[in-house]
């Protein structure tokens, strides 16, 4: 057999593949040998391509079979690529996959990638769970008051949910990325009690008006916006996973199919000048088939005019 240094143009001399020997034999026909165990992808001059795993020694492919034209050939260290014109190999370039590598990435590249790639997981996660699965139990909102309080002692504040959110809720999600309902309960917990409310309100006030209003409170599933929802996630990311129309997001979903609508008043604000909440009014009237209840108090200028916030936006 003849080598392939005899059989290449002088400009390919200067390469060598480490994995294939491109020969000819005494009858003029072109052949390949593995110099080591590899599996390599071939893409004929035709176009075809397939791929052959062989030991060191092995004849990959021989002359009778060949093509004239382009030939490739890929294994997991290299990319080599050679002319085959009927008697002789020539042109041969050889490319290391080390080569072929994109450059090192700026640290800031990196973690751009890495911030997309962990996006494409939660959004996946929170996506792979239907809507209606993302509950949390009255224990476990209880725990979580217990944390406010916590949090918050010392203080003269009486956190809204803004607050809460921002300093408690962002900070316990902000790893996962998920919400913090998915992140208590990772497999989802049905949902029986929708509630709607202002997120104005006190947080403390809020968990009480709902402990006090169910005895099985407890042990009762609540769809709850801030729980519900990712609330680390940027405009964009939540604009993706709340969907076009307001009909095909979670909350639509989750109204539908929830046995009960709950509505908390509070004395801070009317829970209708949050367009989200007159649109939950909305989407239980037209396509909710459940119980609607009141509960809370109004804001003192609402009772001052005799007004009933409730079942009326």
């Amino acid at each position: 057999q003849v080598g392939v240094g005899c059989c290449c143009t002088s400009t390919a001399m200067a390469q060598q593949s480490s994995d294939l020997k491109f020969s000819v034999d005494r009858d003029g026909d072109g052949a390949v040998h593995a110099l080591r165990d590899l599996t390599v992808k071939i893409t004929y001059a035709n176009g075809f391509t397939e791929e052959r795993t062989r030991k060191a020694g092995d004849l990959v492919i021989a002359g009778l079979r060949l093509i004239i034209g382009l030939w490739k050939f890929e294994t997991d260290a290299e990319v080599v690529q050679i002319n085959w014109n009927g008697s002789q190999w020539t042109g041969l370039d050889v490319k290391s996959k080390a080569v072929l590598a994109p450059p090192a990435q700026l640290p800031q590249d990196s973690q751009r990638k890495a911030q997309v790639q962990q996006v494409k997981s939660k959004i996946s996660m929170m996506k792979l769970i239907p809507a209606n699965r993302w509950g949390i139990t009255g224990k476990q909102l209880m725990a979580l008051a217990d944390q406010v309080v916590q949090k918050f002692t010392g203080s003269d504040e009486n956190p809204n949910v803004y607050e809460v959110v921002d300093k408690l809720i962002k900070p316990l999600c902000k790893e996962s990325g998920v919400s913090y309902a998915l992140l208590l309960n990772p497999k989802g917990i049905k949902c029986s009690t929708f509630v709607t409310h202002a997120w104005f309100e006190s947080f403390l006030a809020f968990v009480d008006d709902i402990r006090d209003h169910y005895p099985d409170f407890e042990t009762r599933v609540f769809w709850i916006c801030f729980t519900a929802n990712p609330q680390t996630w940027s405009p964009a990311e939540l604009s993706d996973l709340l969907g076009p129309s307001a009909l095909q997001s979670p909350f639509a979903i989750a109204i539908q199919q929830c046995d009960t609508f709950l509505i908390v008043r509070n004395r801070s604000k009317n829970l209708y000048s949050r367009l989200w909440c007159v649109a939950e009014l909305v989407l239980v009237n037209a396509y909710g088939d459940c119980v609607v209840e009141v509960i809370g108090n109004m804001p003192p200028r609402a009772q001052e005019r005799g007004g009933d916030i409730g079942l009326n936006a």
